[in-house]
């Protein structure tokens, strides 16, 4: 899969409904549903280093989810910076993509990664009461 999430079409909007780690297994799981409800994906990365979530609340707006691979871009050092702080055994490891999850509302994550696949859930019409 492209490390991009294009075919998508775009997590803008979309609510970010839940995150899970499994340490033993290095992985993380990001669980997201489309603002109408009607479609529900779960973003897995595995040979997952380090991530950080900040700030999950009832209500979670997601802005972008990207995908950091330009090790000297701005954006992949800062996005390295805030895992250096807030997880510091992994500075000095070799360095891996990042995937960040930014908010318009809410819950933001930063999970440095080997690979990903996304996993779309049947949940049509599951709307809230």
């Amino acid at each position: 899969m492209p490390d991009n999430f294009d075919s998508f079409n775009s997590f803008h909007d979309w609510i970010f409904a839940g995150f899970c780690s499994d340490s033993q297994r290095s992985t993380a799981y990001l669980d997201l549903v489309s603002d109408n409800f009607e479609e529900h994906k779960t973003v897995i990365f595995t040979d997952v280093t380090r991530c950080l979530v900040t700030d999950y609340g009832v209500e979670n707006i997601v802005y972008s989810l990207d995908i950091l691979s330009d090790f000297d871009s701005p954006k992949f050092m800062a996005a390295r910076g805030i895992l250096d702080r807030s997880t510091p055994f992994g500075s000095g490891l070799p360095l891996k993509k990042i995937a960040v999850l930014t908010a318009s509302f809410g819950g933001e994550a930063w999970i440095e990664y080997g690979t990903y696949r996304v996993m779309s859930k049947d949940n049509t019409k599951s709307l809230p009461d």
